[in-house]
């Protein structure tokens, strides 16, 4: 197979540079004695070059020409940020067409562009940063430009994020030929530094792009980082973590399961057309936080009817957190608004950035995250891809049960006979091991094909904070269901009872806060128990906790990265936060006798 890939690659290589109008052919048409005509066949027989590498190696224009600048081939080479490039050889600046591999512009390199000569120097504080590392800062760039009095002090210095956004620029200083400006860091990413200038009424660009790591300190313990008021982003994956505009389809991963959709007529479930995804489901974003909640997560059922799941499709996270909930709500209603912003939890850990120099308030290297797999979109780069996903088997999505599980509890662990519908007792007094044995007994009963288990911690955060972004109730809250143990709140299609739904709606997932505590697989190591009968269970189905400060290092679970223990009602939403004691052997979640937010 690699071989006939290689073959195609090798014809289509061939075939653009070898044919009729190859570059090659081209190249030899343009050659001559003329100085300009030599400088054109360099850069064309440069770009025949180049195309193999492209092709194969998927290498990106510009870092092919700085390569060749940096073997003397070429004086400059220049993003203009249009899709094109701009060269300067032997005396003549030419322009080239990224996408197209054409040249499109031949000028005299003398007085035509700005020549400003861009370089950066690192900065902490008002010292220069020594390391071993290239551009890496802990507090700020400073930009330095030269040649710039030819064009007066008409000129602007910007620098725009791997988001678009304007970096805070913090000085601007002329002094004769030379004008530097200091921009404030706080995040490692790719950087482009735009100078602008103007002569004779035309004004000209010269573009530089660099990746900038930043150094950040480790916070001390003793200084308490408020996460009161976060802001979960999610951006959809596919299976090698890149961004794509939809979430994974569930289609392919029913599992023995029935695709099913909610027909208002009728008030009840109907069968759904797979192929007609519209009708199925919507993971659609709430602008306005109390907008009409329009998201439908994809729901289907076991052939009998007797339970009912939710799909939680793959996806990555970033929490932004702000000094007040007026400020994060803000964020919620237009993502352009950044005031108050504090930190961020990303996959380099926790940030606090609430001065010059960012602090990195927990470890850098998650120990749940594989952070060998980022996620392959440098706007999206310090994103976490949520572990729940990396479950064997699971990482497209998962099927979450829709209503807390019933039914009696000898048929329950003997023949794995859970329902999960609404409108009926829940199922209560078995211990976590029990509630495992049945769990795994329920894809057996089913016929299903997808492996069935306990639901773990992690995978409780990943329900819990999709149901927190725009893909959900967009930062407000789950309403509790008080109705005395009865799944989904009795009716729970009523107007009040979806709002104890995760979407607002029919279609999300319901009992998440209510009606009773519910064991999740989250184990404590430092218990006098043993794990309720989980000792000898594969570690794959269960999160490790020690205490309250190693959880830190697990992502994605809804307790660390939401709650501030030292703070009164320091979890999200007005909550408290209670952790595992050396007595207790299982976390607990779902009611606010033990916070429904995070901890137990």
């Amino acid at each position: 197979m690699t071989i006939i890939v290689l073959i195609l690659l090798a014809g289509v290589s061939i075939h653009l540079v070898l044919g009729p109008n190859g570059i090659v052919n081209k190249a030899k048409e343009a050659s001559g004695t003329t100085k300009k005509e030599s400088a054109v066949e360099k850069v064309q027989l440069m770009l025949a070059d180049y195309l193999p590498e492209r092709q194969i190696e998927e290498k990106a224009l510009e870092e092919y020409l700085n390569e060749q600048k940096e073997k003397g081939k070429l004086e400059e080479v220049t993003n203009n940020g249009d899709n094109t490039i701009t060269v300067e050889v032997d005396g003549y600046e030419i322009t080239i067409k990224e996408d197209e591999l054409s040249i499109i512009k031949v000028e005299k390199a003398e007085g035509i562009r700005p020549r400003f000569t861009i370089t950066t120097t690192k900065e902490n504080g008002d010292n220069i940063i020594q390391s071993e590392e290239e551009n890496v800062t802990k507090k700020a760039i400073t930009i330095n430009i030269t040649n710039i009095a030819e064009y007066g002090e008409n000129y602007t210095i910007e620098v725009i994020d791997a988001k678009g956004s304007k970096i805070e620029k913090e000085t601007n200083v002329i002094t004769g030929l030379t004008g530097q400006a200091s921009f404030i860091i706080v995040k490692s990413g790719k950087y482009t530094i735009t100078v602008s200038g103007t002569k004779d009424g035309i004004t000209r660009q010269t573009i530089k792009t660099e990746n900038i790591k930043v150094a950040m300190e480790q916070i001390q313990e003793t200084e308490m980082f408020s996460k009161v008021n976060g802001v979960i982003d999610i951006v959809w994956l596919d299976l090698n973590n890149n961004v794509i505009q939809s979430p994974i389809s569930p289609a392919e991963y029913l599992g023995g399961l029935e695709a099913v959709q909610y027909d208002e007529k009728q008030n009840d479930w109907v069968l759904a057309d797979t192929k007609k995804s519209n009708n199925w489901y919507n993971y659609e974003e709430q602008i306005g936080m109390n907008d009409a909640k329009t998201s439908h997560w994809a729901n289907a059922r076991t052939s009998d009817g007797n339970a009912y799941f939710v799909w939680i499709p793959r996806y990555a996270y970033k929490i932004t957190y702000f000094n007040n909930v007026e400020n994060a709500n803000h964020y919620r209603e237009n993502s352009n608004s950044t005031e108050g912003i504090i930190g961020y939890s990303t996959i380099e850990g926790i940030i606090d950035v609430t001065t010059g120099t960012p602090k990195l308030v927990t470890e850098s290297e998650p120990s749940n995250v594989d952070i060998s797999k980022p996620v392959n979109n440098d706007k999206y780069s310090d994103y976490i891809p949520h572990p729940a996903f990396e479950f064997a088997g699971s990482k497209a999505g998962i099927w979450v049960g829709k209503f807390e599980c019933s039914g009696t509890k000898s048929t329950a662990i003997s023949e794995g006979e859970i329902k999960i519908i609404p409108n009926v007792e829940n199922l209560r007094e078995l211990t976590a091991g029990e509630i495992f044995t049945a769990c795994q007994k329920v894809k057996t009963k089913y016929s299903l094909t997808n492996d069935s288990h306990m639901m773990k911690n992690t995978e409780w955060g990943v329900t819990a904070y999709l149901a927190e972004s725009k893909y959900g109730r967009n930062g407000t809250k789950v309403i509790m269901n008080n109705d005395n143990y009865i799944t989904g709140g009795g009716d729970y299609a009523s107007s009040s009872n979806v709002e104890q739904s995760t979407t607002g709606n029919v279609y999300g997932v319901y009992d998440m806060s209510g009606t009773t505590v519910e064991y999740v697989a989250g184990v404590n190591a430092l218990s006098n128990g043993s794990y309720y009968d989980f000792t000898n269970i594969d570690s794959k189905y269960y999160d490790i906790y020690t205490n309250y400060e190693e959880s830190k290092r697990i992502k994605g679970d809804a307790i660390y990265e939401t709650s501030t223990p030292t703070l009164k009602s320091a979890c999200w939403h007005g909550k408290y936060v209670n952790f595992l004691t050396s007595t207790d052997t299982m976390l607990y979640r779902g009611r606010y006798r033990k916070s429904p937010c995070n901890g137990k």
